[in-house]
């Protein structure tokens, strides 16, 4: 009987336990719905699932499917991902139906489950977690379904010399693929037609959005103020913009960071110097270099000399918004501290500078041909020290007993 009550006892605190882990746990998500629509056999689909948590612990999430389409169902999580607290995040939700599926309304769900990661971690298996659950629903159909929309295009001013920078973002509201075609047709204030330029995007799969940047040369066109009328299928939009004359938009580009490869290397070895530069203006960046000056330093009279001055092997353009990596190499040929200091020149332009320090050594010498050579030496005089003593025996052998045993 006792054993019986403290069994019972035992039982009750787990659950309190559970209880309270369940209860400690904040996960939500939505939408509470997912309805694919029309998808046809062999087909693709995907919607955004977001995840979040108001509670003060990273959350481990697991994935879990159920019901009619569980096996066509992925993540591009896989089925484990974590939240960090107080936060929340974006997983995406494919379907794939198989080429044999038969048509019709299918349904499901999708679980997703989730416990404190120190629990997990640390192995107690007491956690019991907290989920929510997501109606899935889709339908197999045999009809295609060819349809497509231009959700959003926009277009910014540029300079006389620099391109007229336009971005579309079309959605594929079909079941199957689909290779739009776009048209931009540009117009001076007399509704004159001054350019004309035509681009096919890519395969864009089923309920996704594509966002592609489409780039016209603004050569010939003059400092004014421009029309242009964008053509998806049926689908038209009108936007305005301006080619100004240069230098009028901001042209700047920061420096962020000058790095080596490595901060210790050998006499003759060559290191790599990258400098990290940032488009932080309005129009492209053009022909971006980076420079470098290496200076040698002196530690007892805390003085610096030039030793060396280069450029990046490539000069590069940095799109707005953007950051990109100019390269230049250096090999030294005396150990000692370098200060390695870039800047990034462009358009009559140079950046401030950056530095960073790299250390050189001499190249440790290889003795071992020289071990070799006295290990061979060592191995013929000893030989040659058997040998001599073999023979100083062998005379006195013969002189002590030569006549006795009539050796000659």
């Amino acid at each position: 009987m006792q054993d019986k009550k403290q069994f019972a006892t035992l039982l009750s605190v787990l659950a309190l336990i559970a209880a309270g882990s369940v209860d400690a746990v904040s996960i939500g998500a939505g939408p509470s719905t997912i309805d694919f629509g029309k998808l046809v056999k062999g087909g693709y689909a995907e919607s955004q699932v977001t995840v979040s948590t108001s509670g003060d612990e990273e959350l481990t999430c697991t994935v879990e499917y159920e019901g009619d389409i569980k096996d066509w169902l992925t993540t591009d999580k896989g089925n484990q991902f974590t939240i960090a607290p107080n936060s929340r995040a974006n997983i995406k939700l494919i379907v794939q139906p198989p080429a044999n599926a038969a048509n019709g309304r299918y349904e499901g769900a999708l679980y997703i489950k989730a416990a404190p990661t120190s629990t997990i971690e640390g192995g107690t298996g007491l956690v019991v977690g907290a989920g929510v659950k997501i109606k899935i629903v889709a339908e197999i159909s045999g009809d295609e379904v060819v349809s497509y929309k231009l959700k959003s295009a926009s277009v910014s001013n540029t300079e006389t010399g620099y391109p007229i920078k336009f971005t579309t973002i079309i959605q594929n509201t079909g079941n199957v693929k689909v290779k739009p075609t776009v048209k931009i047709d540009i117009y001076d204030v007399s509704g004159t037609l001054k350019k004309s330029q035509t681009q096919s995007k890519d395969d864009i799969l089923p309920t996704v959005e594509s966002t592609t940047a489409i780039e016209i040369p603004s050569d010939g066109l003059d400092v004014a103020r421009y029309t242009a009328k964008i053509t998806l299928g049926n689908e038209e939009q009108t936007l305005t913009f301006n080619i100004l004359d240069k230098g009028t938009l901001a042209l700047k580009g920061v420096l962020k960071t000058v790095q080596l490869n490595k901060i210790w290397a050998e006499v003759g070895e060559t290191v790599k110097i990258s400098g990290s530069v940032e488009n932080t203006g309005e129009v492209l960046i053009q022909g971006a270099k980076l420079n470098v000056e290496v200076y040698m330093i002196d530690e007892r009279y805390q003085t610096e000399k030039l030793v060396k001055t280069f450029t990046s092997e490539e000069n590069l353009d940095v799109p707005v918004g953007q950051t990109i990596d100019l390269v230049a190499y250096f090999t030294p040929s005396t150990a000692g501290r370098y200060n390695i200091q870039g800047t990034v020149t462009y358009a009559a332009k140079k950046t401030p500078p950056k530095t960073t320090i790299l250390n050189v050594i001499e190249r440790p010498t290889n003795y071992m041909p020289y071990l070799i050579v006295a290990a061979i030496v060592v191995v013929l005089f000893l030989y040659w020290l058997t040998k001599r003593d073999e023979d100083s025996k062998t005379r006195r052998f013969r002189k002590i007993w030569g006549d006795y045993l009539e050796i000659k």
